[in-house]
């Protein structure tokens, strides 16, 4: 595969609800939380709870962060008490990103789709969505006997969204100092000019636009 790389180390943990003190129904990334050392956390409702995603540092052990004990100790200082004995899982995992050099084998018999032809961070749902336009496309391919171009076009389609998950992923864990400044400037500013909020606010999820349409529409 092309572009191999590991992208970091997450903690996932799902949270059932408070009864009668349920938190707001919204998504919510922020940047940078004191409550756990200056690392990015995202939380995500689902129903009867919420998902939380700690964005560890390369240099964080799991036994810190990612054990359920080590939980239960962060858990409060992000969503507040009463939670740290509501944890239901705890995971651990790290982002790739890869790009098989090639969808199709040189007979032109088998064709790659999905999670064996790239593997992206979980950033606007490219991974399932481009997936299933793979699938689509080799079955298109393999009816008009057109390989070759399929193969090209969903290559062509996992590199832009490869790239787009990359440049969402500097937003979660900046290594660039320039993109340190930008969020600082842009959170400092979004009080007068609502487009900087706006930007801190999509921007962790990538870009909004989909693939160029040569590469399949959207995906």
């Amino acid at each position: 595969m092309d572009g191999s790389s590991s992208e970091g180390f997450h903690v996932v943990v799902d949270v059932a609800d408070v009864p009668g003190a349920e938190l707001p129904l919204e998504r919510v990334f922020h940047y940078e939380h004191p409550g756990v050392g200056g690392r990015s956390v995202m939380r995500v409702p689902f129903t009867g709870g919420f998902q939380v995603d700690l964005q560890c540092r390369d240099d964080d052990a799991q036994e810190e962060f990612g054990t359920e004990e080590a939980v239960r100790r962060w858990l409060p200082a992000v969503v507040g008490d009463g939670y740290a004995e509501r944890v239901l899982w705890v995971s651990t995992y790290r982002f790739l990103r890869k790009v098989a050099a090639t969808f199709t084998d040189p007979h032109r018999r088998v064709l790659l789709v999905g999670e064996a032809a790239h593997l992206f961070p979980p950033f606007g749902a490219r991974g399932m969505n481009s997936g299933i336009a793979d699938a689509a496309a080799a079955a298109e391919a393999i009816a008009t006997g057109a390989v070759e171009p399929f193969a090209e076009v969903r290559r062509a389609a996992a590199l832009f969204n490869s790239a787009a998950a990359g440049a969402a992923l500097d937003q979660l864990r900046p290594r660039r100092r320039i993109v340190r400044v930008k969020q600082r400037t842009a959170a400092a500013l979004a009080p007068v000019l609502p487009w900087c909020g706006s930007w801190l606010e999509h921007a962790p999820y990538g870009p909004r636009h989909g693939a160029p349409a040569v590469a399949g529409h959207k995906y």
